[in-house]
């Protein structure tokens, strides 16, 4: 006999399942077998069942000895124990199904009749598609079996109908886009040699009615919570409960719908468009509620006996407006309640975006946890319809002890995330299937050596990570494992760059440097590799080598069972498990041999497109029971726990696109083209999802969604859904919602989240943000604007120590970039870097910067007697530049370039390599100034830079010239700077000795002290722009002069971080803003030790200090230096 059990909330339906388990079975050692929908919901229903299975009285109790099935897999062993032969029916499982369509798909592709399929797989360099396409058509055909096994009859007697006929024939022809499919089907049905088990449909109900011991079930079966019954289940059903006790519990909104439906309902099945059910007068219902009345009218020939439990008559009776809400539904009535106000059972947020969500999120549980100090964690279910974006969000929100805001002490469990999120080893082998498939970028190969499984396989600690991203970048690879995937590109013959090639560089960078130009093959040694390294640099290269044999072999098809065979290879030779992780490796193997080493997949060639779209619906979510209800906040997905109850569901993300989920209709779905009533439509799925949680929340029911853009802050609506919702809600409350539609800001900060709301608390439990909080309110109610913070531009500091001897690297670094040295020297403090992205693909042209690098290579290698051509052979080795003739193209004008400034360096260098000379000298106040200075040939000092000459490459030799002449017993009397000219050309400048070397080196030294006292902007070219304008006779062309440089001259985020405190590297800064730094107190007290200016009434006092500075700085330069 057949019985439905009905009651609005899944509680009730599992308190009347306990009182049927609480009579013992005639054998007391058989087991009781309860089919379920979802892992989720088995978790659920097994506590429940232990807490109402003990003494009477008590809820100790033990639930044990009972099976959980899903109806797919009772229907499974059902089939299996009443086929005449039960391993011929294993073949149509869509498990296995997709081998027997790749088969025939490989053998009639060529058919006429599967050209919409050929069209789509297209020629032999797309075969990879046929497991991707073989995979949807088991899928579809899977489909057909269990939701309308009619029409696969029909197909099996030779028609193309869609399965609507009965007695008088077969139902009606497909579309002329659907006729492949039933003559697809009746080749597969030839390939496996068996009918499929729903031709046999009609025979196993019939055994099974008539023989009920065929199949080794228990004398009492029950179906908990199905959200759908398929035509296959619905005849199953019938014939179990025709010598069996079969028990449906199911939940269901409304006794007043479930009676308006039973009144009407006609013959199943029967097309969808034809439904002439009732339809429900409350919006909700209308809205979401088909998906039940359709389930209710498939069962309606069951002819099942029914029972409605109601809900408990404190729950029936309580008077908040949630459970206004579930009160009309369950009478199919809306109606305004006298007197209702809103409370905390039913809110809707509305946010500034997912991350801001989660925020309010978590605030708003602790506001719930400290109100109803009964109500815990394992109380709370959150729902959402796209787990993988909230996830990070939520994991960083909650979960994370010894943090100061109370939310990080809630545990959180994610219940049903993909694979790749919580197994380390399948994650690594999608991975590599991903590089197989790609081009091996260089940040690929340090992401996978950084997966933890790949770690532990090679023991790399941090350190080694970081040294090991240092030598992919020095070593110049940029992608490709070897040349050989190279071919793949048409890039045959240049290896450089590949991880091979930079594998072959760290090993020889063992045993040679890189400066002697020495190479083996296309390798050329990397210099750093230090002798303590040496056992790294073996373990990188075995990395790469085992990478690289297992990326080679993937390239090849080959059948599944040597697929297998490789993948746990891949497994073996990349990863290691820890003591906690050797389930992961365990789970991986099992998957791999369930997946590709079933009977059905020998004999199939798989290529490795195949194997990634294996990979893809092997990885995809997989909630397990273990997962849910573990005592902290479960999130999940919306399915797994759709209708368990819980004193607060929290539907979170909410948005509108993201739910209801995409309804996109599959073209190739016949049942989604011709639906009949009570096949399944994931619109109207997501819909019932939704009513589910609604009813199945017993105090709580929380919903969040983006009701602003984050970004320009203007209004979002809801989703449909929602906002029926919203609008059920204020029909409640007479008219209107406000109290339930709560929107908050955009920051977490604003003080309007620590004000006093109606449940006598703030929003926040942020103690960090309420002094922020705190400052807004008290600027908003004095109307001020707010005071100004302080600038680094207005700081005056005291002077150094006298006894801060002077480093003279330090006093050149100086003039170079004033007020960086400020930042950097004074206070100790400097700019994050910009991470520069070690680049992974080859370039076709060169910036200013890998110009610059190539060129100063090679005219240090000229400088010092090496071969052009040695040099030039040595760059093609290295890997930085472009492939093949575009490369050399490019290399010829550097390598012209830096043989002119060699060539004219040469003139004035006797040798290979200059002197080092010394440098110590006194200053008056007592401090002294010491340093080194190199590349002094005789009498001269011989500065050789590929840059372009610019201010800066001649004020570092000048500076260099006036130490060594008051500090070094050496005669110097010139300084020549050898830089860059036009094009190609090389240029010279001659700064000659001064007959004043310590007055103007003091004065640099006294500017020096200034400028750590007081923040200035003088970079060299700015400084030399306005000494020059002052000596053209013209003062009042100085500022002018450095108005008019390049707007790259005013970029500085030093200068952008002093001025505003905004270090913006790209922002163009005022000039005048930057020359005021110069009139700070310690460069206006420092002018009677500077050179004279003339005043001028364009002029500023801080203009005029900026033009004293300037001159003090570079105008005895100027004065001493000669040009070629």
């Amino acid at each position: 006999m057949l019985t439905v059990h009905r009651a609005e909330r899944a509680d009730v339906l599992a308190d009347v399942l306990a009182g049927q388990l609480a009579v013992p079975p005639a054998d007391p050692m058989a087991r009781e077998t309860v089919a379920v929908p979802a892992r989720g919901v088995e978790r659920w229903l097994q506590q429940r069942l232990a807490l109402r299975l003990g003494g009477t009285g008590r809820s100790d109790g033990i639930a044990a000895n009972i099976d959980f099935p899903s109806p797919e897999r009772l229907l499974r062993q059902v089939v299996l124990a009443t086929a005449d032969d039960p391993d011929a029916a294993e073949p149509w499982y869509s498990d296995r199904l997709v081998w027997p369509v790749l088969h025939v798909l490989d053998d009639e592709i060529g058919d006429p009749r599967l050209a919409v399929l050929r069209n789509h797989l297209g020629g032999e360099d797309r075969r990879g598609r046929r497991l991707a396409a073989a995979s949807v058509i088991a899928g579809l055909f899977a489909g057909y079996g269990w939701q309308r096994p009619a029409m696969l009859v029909e197909w099996a007697a030779g028609h193309d109908t869609d399965g609507t006929g009965g007695a008088d024939g077969p139902g009606r022809p497909l579309p002329e886009g659907f006729t492949w499919q039933p003559w697809l089907w009746r080749r597969v049905r030839d390939r496996i040699g068996q009918p499929h088990l729903a031709e046999q449909l009609d025979a196993v109900a019939a055994r099974l009615a008539a023989e009920p011991a065929l199949v080794e079930l228990p004398e009492r079966l029950a179906f908990f919570g199905p959200t759908r019954i398929p035509e296959s289940l619905r005849r199953l059903l019938g014939a179990l409960a025709a010598g069996r006790d079969v028990s449906l519990f199911l939940p269901h909104p409304s006794e007043a719908l479930w009676r308006a439906v039973a009144e009407t309902a006609g013959p199943v099945p029967r097309p969808r468009d034809r439904r002439t059910g009732p339809r429900p007068e409350h919006p909700l219902l209308a809205v979401l509620a088909r998906d039940v009345c359709e389930l209710q009218e498939v069962l309606g020939p069951l002819r099942a006996r029914e029972v409605y439990h109601p809900l408990p008559a404190a729950d029936a009776t309580s008077s908040t407006v949630l459970a206004a809400v579930q009160e009309g539904l369950r009478c199919d009535r809306l109606e305004t309640v006298p007197g209702a106000v809103a409370d905390d059972s039913l809110e809707v947020h509305a946010c500034h975006g997912p991350e801001r969500q989660v925020e309010v999120l978590r605030d708003r549980l602790l506001r719930l946890f400290d109100d109803h100090p009964e109500l815990q964690p394992r109380d709370v279910v959150v729902m959402c319809p796209d787990v993988e974006t909230f996830a990070p969000l939520i994991a960083g929100t909650f979960g994370q002890a010894g943090r100061d805001h109370p939310g990080y002490s809630l545990r959180v469990k994610l219940a049903d995330r993909g694979l790749r999120e919580t197994n380390e080893v399948l994650d690594v082998l999608a991975a590599v299937l991903d590089l197989a498939a790609g081009r091996v970028r260089s940040g690929d190969l340090l992401d996978l050596i950084a997966q933890p499984a790949v770690r532990r396989c090679f023991e790399l600690t941090d350190d080694d990570l970081e040294l090991l991203a240092g030598w992919v970048e020095r070593a110049g690879i940029r992608w490709g494992i070897d040349g050989t995937q190279r071919d793949r590109f048409g890039l045959a013959g240049f290896p450089q760059g590949t991880a091979v090639a930079g594998r072959d560089r760290v090993l020889l960078g063992v045993l040679a440097e890189e400066t002697s130009n020495e190479w083996l093959g296309v390798g050329l040694p990397l210099d750093g590799i230090e002798s303590t390294k040496i056992d790294l640099a073996g373990r990188f290269a075995e990395f790469v080598d085992r990478l690289g044999a297992l990326l080679a072999a993937m390239d090849t098809p080959r059948p599944a069972p040597e697929w297998a065979q490789l993948l746990v290879e891949a497994v073996d030779r990349l990863t290691a498990a820890g003591r906690e992780t050797q389930w992961q490796r365990a789970q991986a193997v099992e998957m791999i041999g369930e997946s590709l080493g079933s009977a059905g997949a020998r004999g199939v060639t798989l290529a490795l497109a195949d194997l990634r779209d294996l990979m893809d619906g092997l990885l995809a979510a997989r909630p397990t029971r273990s997962n849910f209800r573990t005592g902290e906040l479960t999130v999940c997905t919306l399915t797994p726990m759709r209708s368990v109850p819980h004193r607060a569901v929290v539907l979170l993300g909410m948005d509108s696109g993201a739910f209801p989920r995409g309804s996109a209709v599959d073209g190739d779905d016949v049942l989604a083209r011709l639906p009949l009533i009570g096949e399944r439509d994931r619109h109207d799925e997501d819909r019932q999802v939704f009513l589910d949680a609604l009813t199945a929340a017993q105090d709580h029911l929380l919903v969040f969604y983006t009701g602003s853009d984050p970004v320009t802050g203007g209004d979002v609506p809801p989703p449909v859904v929602v906002e029926e919702l919203i609008d059920t809600a204020g029909r409640i409350l007479g008219g209107s919602a406000p109290g339930v539609v709560i929107r908050h800001t955009l920051h977490p900060f604003d003080e309007r989240n620590f004000l006093v709301g109606r449940d006598g608390g703030p929003r926040s439990y942020d103690a960090r943000l309420l002094h922020g909080a705190r400052e807004l309110a008290r600027l908003n109610a004095s109307g001020a604007p707010g005071s100004r913070p302080a600038l680094l531009r207005d700081a005056v500091l005291p002077p150094r120590g006298d006894a801060d001897d002077i480093d003279l690297a330090a006093l050149i670094d100086f003039f170079a970039a004033p007020t960086e040295r400020f930042v950097r020297q004074r206070l100790g403090a400097m700019l994050p870097r910009r991470d520069e992205t070690h680049p992974d693909q080859l370039e076709v042209d060169l910036d200013g910067l890998a110009q610059w690098k190539i060129g100063d290579r090679h005219l240090r290698g000229f400088l010092g007697g090496e071969d052009p051509r040695v040099l030039g052979a040595a760059e093609l080795r290295r890997g930085s530049l472009p492939p093949f003739a575009i490369g050399a193209a490019l290399l010829a004008p550097i390598e012209e370039k830096a043989q002119a400034i060699g060539q004219l360096a040469q003139t004035h260098r006797a040798h290979d390599h200059g002197d080092t000379v010394d440098v110590l000298h006194e200053l008056p106040d007592g401090r002294r100034l010491y340093g080194t200075v190199g590349d002094v040939f005789d009498e001269q000092l011989v500065a050789v830079t590929y840059s372009r000459l610019k201010p800066g490459h001649r004020l570092s030799a000048w500076i260099r010239l006036l130490a060594i002449a008051v500090g070094a017993s050496r005669t110097v009397t010139e300084a020549v700077v050898v830089g860059g000219g036009r094009g190609r050309r090389a240029e010279m400048r001659r700064l000659r000795l001064p007959d004043d070397p310590g007055e103007i080196l003091r004065r640099l030294i006294a500017v020096r002290d200034a400028g750590l006292r007081a923040p200035l902007w003088l970079p060299p070219a700015a400084a030399e722009a306005a000494a020059r304008g002052y000596a053209s006779g013209r003062p009042a062309i100085a500022l002018k002069a450095v108005r008019g440089l390049g707007r790259w001259e005013f970029k500085d985020p030093y200068a952008g971080l002093v001025l505003d405190d905004d270090p913006d590297p790209e922002r163009v800064l005022p000039v005048d803003a930057l020359i005021g730094m110069a009139g700070a107190a310690p460069f206006v007290e420092l002018a009677p030790e500077l050179p004279e200016v003339v005043e001028h009434d364009g002029h500023t006092p801080a203009g005029q200090s900026f033009v004293r500075l300037a001159r003090a700085v570079f105008g005895p330069l100027l004065a001493e230096e000669s040009q070629r």
